[in-house]
């Protein structure tokens, strides 16, 4: 939605002697530099596949260990290069476990945790993670410490090998540590939702803090994914933490999706509001942890009412004493390949965007003619589009074409515009104001 000042909405962390009490740690990313001029404790080390003989490689069905490290000690980075199939990024599972546990604490598709969504190539330039060479080279930055070990594993759980595959562990062997805050990030996702059910995101017991999100929604009807929400109950009360927010907000945006990079917060793929479109987007609470004594938990909603039919994935980021118990179990590979839109399909996609971008010129210069036609090609190609349809029908309102208008409007609605709220106030349509089906329209009936 693009009329009047709205426009942007269509584009879319004693000694005895004196009891001084420790400094204060650096404020997160803005003091790590500052960090650097004081003694850093333990004894680096690295594991790295160039240790070895050979070229490693993960075979179908196989799994291959990164790094079994024993004693107490803090994962500082892991780097890992994978060229694969096509379906790598959902094929292969990163698994960490603390203190010799059998349940992983880290357990995501590799291109999951890394928060380039559902097997898309993509890069990412965020804090704690990167991923560069199109989607092929994945570095965390992560602080994971451990008191005893920590087994890093790859599974291999598709029916190719690996072509290329590297990595390195950088880590710092720590004698007496406290027993540390354990790192943890789960996977979870939905593809043939309950209607009425949120997806459960973390479920988790203990004292810790929550430091992330990353989110991979491909609708399966024209609408947005706006219109959810993500519900927070921190310590069994859901007013605390951050309570309830439309999912679009959490993630540091109103006026819509773009592709646009971040340290704290972005999105690695948006293809819009249309069916089969993927939109990936994370959040990191660096800056901005929610701590819990007793328990957390975190939903996301599919839409008003839990009602869309949308897929879902995420995975939740968070620390915490101990170790978590599964909330969750991870779907089989062949529920974890999302459909993939044909060329023909994206570049389609890839022409409405055009039309939306020179749409929006034409609109701000004045020329609403040109505007209009652009907008009936756009609507030509996407017949679906809601947002479309509401812009042609203020389009059609200024040119005083009030039936074409209504019509469109009646059209926008019952393809799921919801925004009535500001349809009701919006300038561009002031002539059909006093029309009794426009007031039924927008719900003032």
């Amino acid at each position: 939605m693009w009329c009047r000042a709205f426009f942007a909405f269509a584009l879319l962390l004693p000694t005895l002697a004196v009891a001084r009490k420790p400094p204060p740690p650096p404020p997160p990313a803005a003091g790590a530099l500052e960090a650097l001029t004081r003694p850093i404790p333990g004894t680096f080390g690295r594991v790295a596949s160039a240790d070895r003989e050979g070229d490693p490689v993960l075979e179908a069905g196989g799994t291959i260990t990164l790094a079994d490290l024993e004693g107490a000690g803090v994962i500082d980075r892991l780097w890992i290069a994978i060229e694969g199939g096509d379906t790598f990024a959902r094929d292969i599972i990163l698994r960490i476990r603390w203190e010799g546990e059998d349940t992983p604490s880290v357990e995501a598709p590799i291109g999951d945790f890394f928060a380039v969504g559902p097997g898309a190539r993509q890069d990412l330039d965020a804090l704690p993670l990167s991923v560069r060479s199109g989607g092929r080279s994945f570095t965390s930055l992560w602080s994971m410490p451990f008191a005893k070990r920590a087994t890093i594993t790859l599974d291999n759980e598709g029916t190719s090998a690996t072509r290329v595959l590297a990595w390195e562990v950088d880590w710092r062997a720590r004698d007496g540590m406290d027993e540390p805050l354990h790192f943890h990030a789960v996977y979870s996702q939905t593809i043939d939702p309950e209607p009425g059910k949120a997806l459960t995101v973390v479920r988790a017991s203990g004292a810790g803090h929550y430091v992330g999100l990353s989110v991979v929604v491909q609708s399966t009807a024209p609408g947005s994914v706006a219109d959810g929400r993500i519900r927070f109950t921190v310590d069994g009360d859901p007013k605390r933490g951050a309570g309830s927010e439309p999912l679009l907000r959490y993630f540091g945006n109103l006026f819509g999706v773009g592709e646009e990079g971040g340290p704290y917060q972005g999105a690695t793929l948006a293809e819009g509001a249309r069916p089969l479109a993927r939109t990936s987007m994370y959040r990191f609470h660096v800056r901005d942890p929610i701590p819990f004594g007793k328990s957390i938990e975190v939903k996301l909603d599919r839409g008003a009412e839990n009602q869309r039919t949308d897929r879902v994935s995420a995975v939740a980021y968070w620390y915490q004493a101990g170790i978590a118990v599964p909330f969750t179990k991870m779907p089989p590979s062949r529920d974890r390949r999302w459909e993939v839109p044909s060329d023909e399909l994206l570049a389609l996609w890839e022409r409405a965007d055009e039309l939306d971008e020179l749409i929006i010129a034409a609109y701000r210069s004045g020329d609403l003619d040109a505007a209009r036609t652009q907008l009936e090609e756009l609507l030509s190609l996407e017949p679906q589009n809601a947002v479309a349809s509401y812009n042609l029908a203020c389009l059609y309102a200024l040119g005083d074409e009030q039936d074409k208008a209504l019509h469109m409007l009646q059209q926008a609605v019952d393809l799921g515009f919801s925004e009535l709220s500001f349809a009701r106030h919006d300038p561009d349509l002031a002539s059909l104001h006093g029309h009794e089906r426009f007031q039924k329209l927008v719900g003032r009936d």
